[in-house]
């Protein structure tokens, strides 16, 4: 049965007994005679590139996903803040740095109470909670949006407990790390996995109370 091909530079169909194209001259061989053959491979190609091309955007889109859903799935910390009363309205802090006074606060009724005039006026305060076997740094502290913070005043793997302010930045005394103070993310520092950690507070006519079981099993994280 006779095959019938083209030729590769006219087009002209042709015989597979010819050597030669009638039309074009053009000198034919095993390669010329077997375009269907060359077709096909050449189409396979087109196609798996296609696919390899198919599976890289689906692969950026995935992980440009992934990295979406990491950055805004809610911490530890940004579920306790949100949940913390806001007492007086936006917060300013000056661009110079603010060290916080320490404060006296005092138990009462399974509560630690600190009153709420002083973290108004002084914005940002450290105090301590005393039990018979150890004592308990904290600190208190505004938000530029006014909501009360109230955290264990430790920078656990440097082991400092102070801490100072400036503008919207909370930075640890001893190794510098630097976290936002409105949601205490990490910013710089080898230490911003472990920001003083908040506990939850609430505000009882003129006081702030803190559950003291909270901060009596409290536990170290590091």
């Amino acid at each position: 049965m006779t095959i019938i091909n083209y030729c590769p530079k006219c087009g002209s169909k042709l015989s597979n007994q010819v050597k030669f194209c009638p039309q074009c001259g053009m000198r034919l061989g095993q390669n010329n005679l077997s375009n269907d053959k060359r077709e096909k491979v050449l189409k396979g190609r087109r196609t798996s590139n296609k696919n390899g091309m198919y599976f890289g955007i689906a692969a950026v889109l995935f992980f440009l996903v992934l990295i979406f859903y990491i950055n805004s799935k809610s911490t530890k910390e940004d579920a306790i803040i949100n949940d913390q009363p806001k007492v007086i309205e936006n917060v300013s802090y000056p661009k110079i740095r603010l060290d916080h006074p320490v404060e006296i606060a005092f138990s009462k009724g399974g509560k630690i109470i600190l009153p709420l005039k002083t973290i108004k006026e002084k914005k940002f305060v450290k105090f301590e909670f005393k039990t018979n076997q150890q004592v308990i740094p904290l600190l208190a502290y505004l938000t530029e949006e006014g909501k009360v913070v109230t955290a264990i005043s430790l920078c656990e793997p440097c082991n400092s407990t102070s801490f100072h302010i400036i503008g919207s930045d909370l930075i640890c005394n001893s190794c510098g790390t630097t976290w936002d103070l409105n949601n205490l993310k990490a910013i710089s520092g080898s230490c911003g996995k472990y920001p003083p950690d908040p506990i939850p507070s609430k505000i009882v006519g003129d006081e702030i109370q803190i559950d003291e079981n909270i901060v009596i099993n409290w536990t170290r994280r590091v």
